[in-house]
């Protein structure tokens, strides 16, 4: 089995994840509002998506997407993504 490390500290089965995406958010940082953009795992309902990262670029945001693809496909067993915020 493999498992990907959320930011909050849950670990996602993979076989549960059903699609990783970027979106893009706006969030309180420093009392200002910024833009980010957020890698999320989609899991099949009743699950609520999880945020696995929070980062400051949409291109660093799907660095860290891809990176998590390349590392499944390399069977690593436990992803652990580090996040700006």
């Amino acid at each position: 089995m493999n498992f990907i490390r959320t930011r909050s500290g849950r670990y996602l089965n993979t076989l549960h994840v059903i699609s990783l995406s970027v979106e893009e958010a706006k969030i309180e940082i420093e009392g200002k509002k910024r833009l980010v953009y957020k890698v999320v795992a989609y899991m099949s309902q009743p699950l609520l998506p999880a945020v696995l990262g929070i980062y400051s670029t949409e291109e660093k945001a799907f660095e860290v997407l891809e990176d998590i693809i390349r590392r499944l496909s390399q069977d690593e067993r436990v992803i652990h993504i580090e996040s700006e915020y």
